[in-house]
């Protein structure tokens, strides 16, 4: 009991870690531990103990980063450790820093770095060691609702900084140090010569070595239909083979004498069988989570000790959480930790079923409750459903657990010692994964994905709370219940979504989102350098997540590169979007004064250029667009200089506006005293990068804006922003003060939320 209390408070201390503004130093847990124990207090032992070990390796990696970081402009040495993603002129890479470079000790050896490489002239490949000139950074990702956290992801994956290769500046520095691949790098290049032909190419990269070359469309669909767990090898995939391994049991009554001898050689057997699965999976993060259950699993029952299934989940989730306190930020775990423990839940609630129909029958019952539970999980993480995802996993769990992985598996192993290509077996796994590949393209091009970001985390737990009740005794005198505290979500589903504008955080460049409802207007669509797009990365990802199904104008202030995005991308997601620019080379719908003057609840004007500009549309040609809502204003200001201003005052002497984006992203050269004295905003927004190179917004002119006293939100800061406008107020929310863990990175001191009135 005393054992299980300790668990509890690891858990405890993991949750409690969540909500802390900062992570104490670490000997004040071990003090207070130490207390414990004396005091013979396991929950309160345990919640320490988890603390004591978040602090003591949340300095070593602070410590780690700090030195690798001082170095900025640096040489670095290392092997790369994982099979490098190649894109159109660049590679993305890990690479782990070696003991010494140049005959020296390198600071930070065995840390690992996040490596762009842009004009790669030879193929990288796992397992080659490099000599590189680096520029390094922190690793801080772009803040949008529905997105990634790069910082917590660098925590989970062990990165301490990220790194770009500056090969056309010291390409004497730059060396090949050894060329040897590693053995998983020369199993993924013989698939890729096998499998080059078949449409399901990616589907059996991502279930035989973890690599996922997907297409937008793939992860669109398997988005759609909450089939991700299914491609992505994880602790399903890995317990997969080691129970299939376990079931050939009785072939060890041959090779070994005695029950005890017998099971130990098959536990061993197959625990080696998933530790092997997961070596070629690259020792993915889940995987790594699976073999600790599995080698405890192991131990367990080796010495004949048993433990009830709440036991088990308690110690593994502890254990797990103490070995690597960092994963309490991966929701791939707690996704996991919960449906472990549903399984034994279900397990417990339900008898084991006797007899083929029985068995089918509580296979559907197990996939229905299983679905319901998840969905009010994917409101929590993800602010969506995938109304699809009970018949998906109903036809392809077993389809694929049962047939596809294994004889992939199989055919895998045998070509791994085939002198021939065993092209009739890669045929037939293509063929049996058509069904899967084709119900994912078709729920991809469908949209079936429901974005609900309007839902709470009240309202999600409300939700929790009613299905929970399915699971509980005398469930027809729970109905009731059950339909009241689904109704938040209902109301929420039917309720007419207000108008809004969004500065979408795209780093160093511009893309505004007028929304309302289903029907959104895109005002520039944030930067692309070289294979690199924001627009795919950013902005689309944010129109998908707001539920943005009708694209009806592109509007592009001017050509340049951090605000023309990729047109083609979107004109590919959103065909019936009318493009407005002067840009004429781009053969746009509309130039920008041909602009209606109202869009749904927004009055429309542009204010200039007054007439048609040159041929190449830069900066001082920019389309400047004051938006006019419910008796609020906001001026859209592109990227022109303080000369246009004082010219667009001479124009419009009585122009002002409630909101202000910066022009030219806060440069000094723009955003003049005089200029934002006669527009007087109430709030001034700027779109810049985080640490960019042009120190964007300038401190001149926040200078200026402390001096008029009008308040600064940075998206480099403050991430992505909505104003919500109602007739008496105007309403901002950031995105990144409102995380959860705010020791994860150095949030600004500002308020989630910040209002105005009139």
């Amino acid at each position: 009991m005393k054992m299980e209390s300790c668990c509890v408070g690891i858990l405890a201390g993991s949750f409690t870690a969540l909500l802390l503004p900062a992570i104490p130093d670490w000997y004040w847990p071990l003090s207070l531990l130490f207390i414990c124990v004396l005091l013979r207090c396991s929950f309160g032992a345990g919640l320490c103990l988890y603390l004591a070990s978040l602090s003591i390796q949340l300095q070593q990696y602070s410590t780690t980063s700090q030195q690798v970081l001082a170095q900025h402009s640096t040489i670095v040495a290392g092997t790369v450790v994982s099979i490098p993603q190649h894109y159109d002129g660049g590679s993305r890479f890990i690479l782990q820093l070696s003991e010494t470079v140049k005959d020296k000790a390198q600071p930070g050896a065995g840390a690992l770095l996040q490596v762009r490489w842009f004009q790669v002239p030879v193929k990288l490949q796992q397992g080659q060691r490099w000599q590189l000139p680096v520029k390094l950074k922190t690793i801080r990702g772009l803040a949008n609702p529905g997105g990634g956290v790069a910082e917590a992801q660098a925590l989970v994956s062990g990165l301490v900084a990220q790194a770009t290769v500056q090969s056309s500046e010291n390409l004497i520095e730059l060396k090949l140090l050894d060329a040897e691949i590693s053995w998983r790098q020369r199993l993924f290049n013989q698939l890729e010569v096998e499998l080059n032909d078949y449409s399901g190419k990616a589907l059996m990269l991502a279930l035989t070595l973890g690599e996922r070359p997907f297409s937008d469309e793939l992860w669109l669909g398997l988005q759609a239909t909450g089939l991700g767990h299914l491609i992505s090898i994880s602790g399903m995939h890995i317990a997969l083979v080691f129970g299939w391994v376990l079931l050939s049991q009785r072939a060890w009554a041959m090779l070994a004498h005695g029950l005890w001898w017998r099971f130990s050689l098959a536990l061993g057997t197959a625990l080696a069988a998933a530790w092997l699965y997961s070596a070629m999976a690259g020792y993915a993060v889940p995987t790594v989570r699976a073999l600790v259950a599995l080698v405890l699993l192991v131990l367990l029952k080796l010495c004949w000790r048993r433990s009830s299934g709440r036991q088990f989940c308690l110690l593994v989730a502890a254990l797990l959480l103490l070995l690597q306190p960092f994963w309490l930020l991966s929701l791939s775990f707690w996704l996991s930790v919960l449906a472990v423990a549903l399984v034994f839940y279900l397990g417990w609630r339900y008898p084991p079923a006797t007899g083929g129909r029985a068995k089918l029958l509580a296979f559907l019952r197990y996939q229905l409750i299983f679905s319901l539970l998840m969905l009010p999980l994917g409101l929590l993480f993800f602010q969506g459903v995938a109304p699809l995802s009970l018949l998906s996993n109903l036809l392809f769990v077993p389809w694929c657990s049962l047939l596809v992985i294994p004889l992939l598996l199989l055919v895998f192993f045998l070509q791994c010692f085939s002198p021939w290509p065993l092209t009739l077996l890669w045929q037939l796994l293509d063929v049996l994964l058509q069904p899967l590949l084709r119900w994912l393209l078709y729920c991809a091009e469908a949209n079936w994905w429901w974005s609900l970001p309007q839902a709470g985390f009240l309202l999600t737990l409300l939700l929790m709370a009613a299905l929970l009740l399915v699971l509980l005794p005398g469930k027809s005198r729970n109905l009731p219940l059950l339909i009241v505290l689904s109704l938040p979500l209902l109301l929420t589903i039917t309720l007419k979504s207000e108008a809004q504008l969004h500065l979408i955080d795209v780093g160093q460049g511009t893309a505004i989102l007028l929304q309302q409802g289903e029907h959104g207007l895109l005002y520039d669509f944030g930067p692309r350098y070289g294979s690199y797009s924001a627009t795919e990365a950013a902005v689309l990802p944010y129109l998908r997540y707001q539920g943005v199904r009708k694209l009806d104008y592109l509007i592009l202030s001017h050509n340049d590169s951090d605000h023309s995005g990729h047109l083609a991308l979107l004109r590919r997601a959103y065909p019936d979007a009318k493009l407005v620019t002067d840009v004429g080379s781009l053969h746009p719908d509309l130039n920008c004064r041909q602009l209606p003057a109202a869009w749904q609840q927004f009055s429309l004007q542009v204010l200039w250029p007054p007439g048609p500009a040159a041929a190449d549309i830069k900066n001082d040609q920019s389309c400047v667009l004051r938006l006019a809502i419910q008796e609020w204003a906001v001026l859209l200001t592109g990227d022109i200089s303080g000369a246009t201003e004082q010219q667009l005052i001479k124009h419009q002497p009585r122009l002002d506006a409630d909101v202000l984006l910066l022009s030219h992203h806060g440069s000094k050269s723009s955003n003049h005293l005089t200029f934002l004295q006669q527009v007087k905003p109430k709030l001034a927004l700027n779109s810049a990068g985080f640490a960019n190179p042009y120190k964007h917004p300038a401190d001149e002119v926040k200078a200026r804006l402390s001096l008029l006293q009008i308040p600064l939100y940075n998206s480099a800061d403050s991430g992505a922003m909505s104003l919500r406008f109602s007739d008496d107020q105007l309403e901002l929310r950031a995105i990144r003060p409102a995380r959860l863990v705010k020791w994860l990175e150095n949030l600004p001191f500002a308020a989630e939320t910040a209002a105005t009135t009139r």
